[in-house]
């Protein structure tokens, strides 16, 4: 499902969120399995445990702001 929400919104709050933990780190991949490099790395909202289709209350309660 694509999002709806633009870029900068998802990486705004993302990069603010204590509570962001990416869902590859949480699948215990680690990074270099799918060739991410930590200085290219990009948080946003849309890659968080959280996310559950835009579901994160924190996410609902910084988009209302």
């Amino acid at each position: 499902m694509k999002s709806t929400y633009c870029e900068k919104k998802l990486r705004g709050i993302a990069e603010e969120c204590q509570e962001f933990e990416h869902i590859i780190t949480a699948m215990g991949y680690g990074y270099s399995l799918l060739n991410v490099s930590p200085d290219d790395f990009v948080r946003r909202c849309s890659d968080c445990v959280n996310w559950l289709g835009s579901d994160c209350e924190i996410f609902q309660r910084e988009i209302i702001n």
